[in-house]
């Protein structure tokens, strides 16, 4: 029994060295936390839940989400998020928080986000205040996420720029087409400063009235994303789940309501 335990611990603090090691690792476990966002890869320009303001600003959306994440089904590993967002003409306000526990890390990511529109045009800024400690080691970083989308018809581009203050900045190019009230596709390149560029394309299809079927692929690293999302009035439940080449599958639920 004290081999199990022993072995169950090195491969929790294995795990969690790779994270922090692999900042990309680390990104994609702390800020594309929710159903929607493992989904689509983090393709926002497809998504419009609460939740995933903590990405972008220009969501659009208004509403509270509740979020859990296991990342690569690791037990001892789960990340919670509380989001919402609500409107006060003419902008939209959104804040949150991300948290992730564990008894030799902690990461914690809150923000507040504010976006405007005029005409075809659609801006917004992020401000994130990240705690993370480790051991007896704790510090706090500033950050700042800026996004700018142009709809014209059923074709809508985007540019998002993440963690504009730190050496881990990523730019974002999106561009989707909404064929028809049902289904819309995107193609997305991401560029990142310290890690290796990539390539995702996603896809939103309502199935039936109460059923949305979210899936992407991306290139770097080789992953898949697949949620269905359930919608009972202004309640909505989401289940999704992210492969890994090397890891085990990242599950995801979200918990919303619109307003």
């Amino acid at each position: 029994m004290r081999f199990k335990v022993g072995r169950e611990y090195i491969v929790v603090i294995t795990t969690m060295l790779i994270l922090l090691c692999y900042s990309s690792y680390l990104i994609s476990v702390t800020t594309e936390n929710s159903a929607s966002a493992s989904a689509l890869s983090g393709v926002t320009i497809l998504s419009d839940s609460p939740a995933d303001y903590i990405l972008s600003p220009i969501i659009g959306s208004s509403g509270i989400c509740l979020s859990w994440q296991q990342p690569y089904s690791i037990d001892e590993i789960n990340i919670y998020g509380l989001h919402s967002a609500f409107k006060v003409k003419p902008i939209i306000v959104a804040t949150g928080i991300a948290y992730l526990a564990h008894p030799d890390y902690r990461y914690q990511d809150e923000y507040l986000a504010l976006s405007a529109e005029w005409s075809c045009f659609h801006f917004g800024l992020t401000q994130h205040l990240v705690y993370e400690k480790i051991e007896e080691q704790s510090w706090f970083t500033w950050d700042n996420d800026l996004a700018l989308a142009l709809q014209k018809n059923k074709i809508k581009t985007e540019i998002r720029c993440n963690h504009l203050r730190t050496e881990d900045i990523a730019v974002t190019l999106s561009a989707a087409v909404i064929a028809n009230e049902s289904s819309s596709f995107s193609s997305t390149y991401s560029w990142r400063k310290n890690d290796r560029n990539n390539y995702c394309l996603a896809t939103s299809f309502a199935i039936a009235k109460p059923l949305l079927l979210q899936c992407s692929w991306q290139n770097e690293p080789a992953r898949f994303g697949v949620g269905m999302k359930v919608m009972l009035g202004k309640m909505s439940v989401m289940y999704a789940v992210r492969t890994h080449t090397e890891l085990g599958l990242t599950h995801i639920v979200d918990l919303g309501s619109a307003w």
